[in-house]
């Protein structure tokens, strides 16, 4: 892997990054209180390097919004096509009347939890895991339940968004990057989701893995639901009312939705009828580069960051200027179960009984599987 410090932003000590970074500081009052919330964050002191620190494959990835906003958007997709996560999204998310906070808040936990110091990330991890306690429901056709805590349900929703993080990152951000760097990369993902009450040991942590299991979640969990055909149609022709932000920001966002369109897989394209779209992909594409490359300019970092996420501007600058570059903490691996067995935790209660069905007809399907290959042989 690159390390970050061959990039003149990230090299030197700390002192030798701290002053540099300072330097166009002045930019932020463009921004008002929030541009002043950001230097507050950027300026805070901390207790040490984080579970990841500058030199991780993470904070690579996560360094520049629009990379991790790709892959965010492309996430959601996935997100919704899981029956529960839809319902739970299209009765509980503020993506429609609040888009600009919506994306704020994503990018704060994974900045504070990539970024922050280890204060930090397990504050962004438990105050996002309180905040999804009370996304609850049932779903209206059966009457089902679904948590949005539950260890299933946070499974399907990061496992199948990491591989479109990947991809983002690749097209957008290091096309050099090797099989190695993304190996660290699914490892350290699984810590992140730990942060935000992922029990340890659930989740798959190699290529191979979780490509294994994205391929059986397309068989046996995902659909399109009515709630996910709703946010699909509010993304991709998202109204110019009320005019901020939506006609600020509005094609800025269908920009980067038609450039997120490339990195899902075919399987998904095909049953959100996205399989046919050519030209507007395209033109996303061309622009999201352009965007990439002017967002690593100072200038415009200041200029138009803080504006998207001044927590996420914050956490990752104040890593840049006060990492004591001591090396990434031991992780907690016991944090997401301590979350699970707290308050708004999901452990001990029934599991959600949608995905519950479809986890024992995926085990009948490969003990199925298996009797067969046994009969084969005999």
């Amino acid at each position: 892997m690159a390390s970050l410090r061959d990039d003149p932003r990230y090299a030197g000590t700390v002192e030798e990054r701290r002053k540099r970074d300072r330097r166009y500081d002045f930019l932020l009052k463009l921004h008002g209180k929030n541009g002043q919330r950001a230097l507050a964050i950027a300026e805070a002191p901390r207790r040490d390097d984080g579970y990841f620190g500058l030199d991780s494959i993470s904070f690579k990835v996560y360094e520049n919004v629009l990379i991790a906003g790709l892959g965010a958007l492309s996430g959601l997709f996935i997100s919704t096509i899981d029956p529960d996560g839809a319902y739970g999204v299209g009765q509980h998310t503020t993506y429609y009347y609040d888009t600009v906070g919506r994306i704020r808040r994503s990018l704060l936990f994974f900045a504070g939890a990539v970024a922050g110091d280890t204060e930090s990330a397990h504050k962004v991890g438990r105050d996002l895991f309180r905040k999804h306690a009370h996304v609850n429901g049932e779903v209206p056709s059966t009457g089902e339940s679904y948590r949005a805590n539950h260890v299933e349900t946070m499974k399907f929703t990061y496992v199948v968004g990491w591989p479109h993080l990947w991809r983002a990152y690749k097209k957008f951000g290091d096309p050099s990057a090797t099989y190695e760097d993304e190996c660290q990369f699914y490892k350290e993902q699984v810590r992140v989701c730990e942060l935000m009450g992922m029990p340890a040991g659930e989740l798959p942590d190699t290529p191979e893995a979780v490509e294994a299991w994205v391929q059986n979640a397309e068989k046996n969990i995902m659909a399109v639901t009515r709630p996910a055909q709703e946010l699909y149609d509010f993304l991709l022709h998202n109204p110019l009312t009320p005019l901020y932000p939506n006609a600020v920001m509005g094609p800025g966002i269908k920009l980067a939705i038609w450039a997120s369109i490339p990195l899902l897989t075919p399987y998904v394209r095909e049953i959100c009828d996205l399989e046919t779209m050519r030209i507007r992909p395209a033109v996303g594409t061309i622009a999201i580069k352009g965007a990439v490359r002017a967002l690593r300019n100072p200038l415009v970092d200041r200029l138009i960051l803080p504006w998207f996420g001044y927590e996420m501007w914050g956490y990752m600058h104040n890593a840049i200027r006060h990492a004591p570059d001591t090396g990434p903490v031991p992780f907690d691996h016991g944090v997401g179960m301590r979350l699970q067995e707290g308050k708004g935790g999901t452990l001990g209660d029934n599991a959600c009984p949608m995905h519950a069905l479809l986890a024992a007809q995926s085990a009948d399907a490969q003990s199925a599987d298996a009797t067969a290959a046994e009969g084969a042989t005999v």
